[in-house]
């Protein structure tokens, strides 16, 4: 017969109190305080879709997945050798 379910080891990965201490209080208009997210540094990431011959995006992966590098890394390196950095 299996073990019962011992409900009190639970309670330590409850994170509500964790979230709350990661939480920046604010002023807002009214000068209640207000709680939202920390700040943090503006992504700066974009995105592209390229249309292609599947053999052609079948090889970019293929180059990608051998060198272990994400599209985007690769798309740096190849970019650097075509203008010869």
């Amino acid at each position: 017969m299996p073990k019962p379910l011992d409900l009190d080891r639970l309670k330590k990965f409850d994170n509500r109190s964790a979230a709350k201490a990661d939480l920046d209080p604010v002023g807002d208009r009214e000068g209640q305080v207000t709680e939202r997210w920390p700040s943090r540094e503006p992504l700066r990431d974009g995105q592209i879709s390229i249309k292609a011959p599947l053999d052609v995006l079948d090889r970019f992966k293929r180059i990608c997945k051998d060198d272990r590098r994400t599209y985007a890394d690769m798309l740096g390196i190849l970019m650097d050798l075509y203008e010869g950095r």
